[in-house]
């Protein structure tokens, strides 16, 4: 038969655990929105980068052999995905159109993050790109060709294949003029 002394000694035991439990999980919560994480009524959701962030380039394929490099005023012909940093939503892709981007490196026809980002390449390297707002859209924010918004202050994610570093020639028929 359980005696009244050792329910209570139970009872308290099992208190004792729950503090502990919720303690580290309070802990743990704090060290992910230090992270850059917050909790919101959805679950977490990823911050963006502060917008004086660097830009972040990561190779996730290298091919064995480069026999050339992009560099300031090349043609180049690229395929992307554009997503947000937060969420991962989709703004912009080369991919879903099924088309490849052309355009010259150096000309400011894109943002500096995505330009910087495509500068030393070879042919066939695919990389990630993590650009913060400070070097893509900024405060004013813009628009993807698949409809999708792009906020303010928003950082951005590409993934980028370049295809190939085209002459002049090759490039008139795919490049987008006056950008």
């Amino acid at each position: 038969m359980i005696t009244r002394n050792a329910i209570v000694v139970l009872l308290i035991a099992l208190a004792i655990d729950s503090l502990s439990a919720l303690s580290w999980r309070r802990k743990k919560e704090k060290k992910r929105a230090k992270a850059g994480w917050r909790r919101t009524k959805k679950g977490w959701e990823r911050l963006d980068l502060p917008p004086e962030n660097n830009l972040r380039i990561g190779v996730t394929h290298r091919p064995r052999h480069c026999a050339k490099k992009s560099q300031k005023f090349d043609f180049i012909s690229i395929h992307y995905n554009g997503t947000l940093y937060t969420d991962g939503r989709v703004f912009d892709s080369s991919i879903l159109r099924e088309y490849p981007f052309v355009f010259q490196l150096g000309k400011q026809s894109m943002h500096d993050g995505f330009e910087k980002g495509l500068s030393g390449m070879c042919i066939g390297e695919k990389r990630k790109l993590v650009v913060p707002s400070g070097m893509a859209y900024g405060e004013v924010g813009g628009f993807g060709s698949e409809g999708g918004k792009i906020p303010p202050n928003s950082t951005l994610v590409y993934n980028v294949k370049l295809l190939d570093i085209l002459s002049e020639e090759e490039a008139a028929p795919d490049m987008v003029w006056g950008l």
